[in-house]
């Protein structure tokens, strides 16, 4: 299998990185997953945003544009032979000498892309549902980044993996002692009441580029979805739950802790179908990948 390390196209299992690197020791770096259908990397401009942005945000040099990201990965998915399945690009600031917690002007930063088989998923999922748990979200204040420190995320997804579930609903305490949602280990979520949709605002969670692209698909239709702080009391009350992710993409929610919800909700069933409609017209927008633009 071959990868894409700081531009240069090499055999992944040949090329070693330093211990020294600061994702290894510190964590120090962003990362991003996309997703890969028909040998097309969806939504890949979007995925490049957001690592700059967050490059920026960190100082950590990241020269590459989209076009060059965009070419690297297409070159990678046909040396590799992966047309479903998922690319991930990793990005950290790079090699120290010494294990100083400092940063220094000088870093050049590693990046990496790599072509990743489909995680297994149950195909039954979206039309059964699934079930979360409810559990602490302990993660860091920097959660708008999509950063390498992913411990706490772990922690909550192999809790509901305990479960026999599919993943973790997490929650912070607010001042006033209420709880209220934040995401899940790798999902985010939606609850439905009286067809309008609330899901939590962007305040310390990630800006979920799957998020983005359901609540745009939310206004065309005409639908009311709110983002605000959602209180975990809440899903006591909401008629419908779903979730989303890249590798979800629009998934309902069977059932939350002890509270079951239907699973063929109209709002959920619709979101699902035009979600899927959004991706057919990307991979025909991209179908020849060696000839696109971005």
């Amino acid at each position: 299998m071959y990868c894409y390390l700081d531009g240069k196209l090499t055999d992944k299992d040949q090329h070693n990185i330093r211990i020294e690197n600061r994702g290894f020791t510190f964590a120090d770096g962003l990362f991003e997953v996309i997703r890969i259908i028909e040998g097309v990397p969806l939504f890949l401009e979007e995925h490049h945003n957001r690592m700059k942005e967050s490059a920026d945000f960190f100082k950590i040099p990241f020269p590459y544009t989209a076009e060059e990201c965009y070419r690297q990965s297409v070159e990678l998915i046909k040396k590799n032979q992966l047309y479903d399945g998922e690319l991930y690009w990793e990005l950290t600031r790079g090699d120290d000498d010494f294990r100083e917690h400092g940063f220094r002007d000088d870093h050049k930063g590693t990046f990496a892309i790599l072509t990743i088989p489909l995680r297994h998923i149950n195909s039954e999922n979206w039309e059964k549902g699934v079930a979360l748990e409810i559990y602490p979200d302990l993660r860091h204040q920097l959660c708008e980044h999509k950063t390498i420190n992913l411990l706490a995320n772990c922690m909550a997804k192999n809790f509901a993996y305990s479960q026999k579930s599919y993943d973790s609903m997490m929650f912070r305490v607010a001042e006033n002692g209420r709880k209220y949602i934040t995401e899940g280990g790798s999902s985010t979520y939606f609850l439905v009441k009286d067809g309008v949709i609330a899901t939590p605002e962007i305040d310390n969670i990630l800006p979920c580029i799957t998020r983005k692209k359901v609540i745009a698909l939310c206004k065309n239709e005409q639908i009311p979805v709110v983002q605000r702080r959602v209180f975990l009391t809440e899903i006591k009350h909401a008629q419908e739950v779903f979730l989303v992710s890249t590798v979800s993409k629009v998934m309902p929610v069977k059932r939350i802790g002890e509270k079951s919800y239907p699973v063929d909700g109209k709002i959920t069933r619709m979101l699902m179908n035009l979600f899927n409609q959004l991706l057919e017209t990307e991979i025909n927008a991209k179908r020849d990948v060696s000839n696109v633009q971005i």
